[in-house]
This record gives C-alpha cells, structure tokens and sequence, in this order.
C-alpha cells in the first residue's frame, strides 16, 4: 500500500478515536478510549519517525536535523500525549489537556497532509512509495501500551483504575 495512503488512514484512526471521546461519557470506556488513542498515536509517530521521515528527506534532498526543532509538532504530540496519560479521565483537567492534544494532532495531519505528502508524491515513484508503505506497516510493533484494568493499589476511589506503562519515551510534560 502507498505510504502516505497508509499514514493518511492512520490520521483518520487517530481523528475517530478523538471523536469517540468527545461523546463518550462512561468513566471505564474513556479509560479504555485513551489507551487505544494512545497506542495509535504513538505507533504513528514512532513509524513516521523510523521509516517515513528519513525516506522522505532522502527523497527531497534534505539534511536531517541535529535534534528536532523547538516547534516540532511531533515533538509537542509526544509531550502533550504524557501530560493526558498524567492524569485520570475523571480529573477536572483532562479535558482541557485532551483539547490541547487533539489540537496539536490536527497541526501535525495539516502540516504533513497540505505540505510534505505532496512533496513526497511528487518525489517518489508509485513503486517507491508502495515500497515504503509496506515498511511503514512493518514498523509497527504489535502492543505499544500494555494496559491492566483492576482495583487500584490504595483502595478502589470509583472502583477500578487503567495503569499503563508506555514502551517508547515520551519526554516529561512541562507545565
């Protein structure tokens, strides 16, 4: 499949989970809506990150950074991604920081999807791109996020707790 087929459908994955915790409103489902969120998220950013990027500068003729630049909205989705998974879905806060996220999301589809795919498609050969497709797809580990739902450790608050522990660094949030 075309690489930028292949990360278009993830953007629209990554959108729908969004939407679906926009109306979700039962504690437990929002649990298990922002782990699968997250899980998307952060398998997207890590194959963009191992497979597409390095393609793609290679194909434009471009340098790779030193280290990712300040406003790199990869960067910032990592950041605010930790600062969401920091805190429960009943937390007052969690809205506002799941607001920013999506945010950052819909900046990261619109910077790649009105710029840089355009670039590439016009780069790269329909073989090329169905080539790196297929990397793309193969970069993805099967969990990213292993999850475990129970009573919590100190006593059950609303009963049960989602505790995840995340296999890719992601950079502490900053307030």
């Amino acid at each position: 499949m075309n690489a930028i087929r292949v990360l278009v459908e993830q953007h629209r994955a990554v959108a729908a989970l969004f939407e679906e915790l926009a109306v979700e409103t039962r504690r437990h489902a929002r649990r298990r809506a922002v782990s699968r969120l997250a899980e998307e998220l952060i398998a997207h950013i890590a194959s963009e990150e191992a497979v597409f990027y390095p393609a793609a500068r290679k194909a434009l003729g471009e340098q790779a950074p030193a280290r990712e630049p300040p406003g790199d909205s990869r960067r910032l989705l990592r950041i605010q991604l930790r600062r969401v998974l920091e805190v429960d879905v009943a937390d007052p806060s969690f809205g506002g920081r799941l607001d920013g996220l999506r945010t950052l999301f819909e900046l990261h589809v619109s910077e790649q999807e009105d710029d840089l795919f355009k670039r590439v498609r016009a780069a790269l050969g329909t073989a090329e791109l169905g080539a790196l497709g297929a990397e793309v797809l193969a970069s993805r580990p099967p969990v990213w996020i292993v999850t475990r739902e129970g009573p919590t450790p100190a006593g059950p608050r609303d009963g049960w707790a989602l505790r995840s522990r995340v296999s890719v660094p992601i950079p502490p949030a900053r307030d």
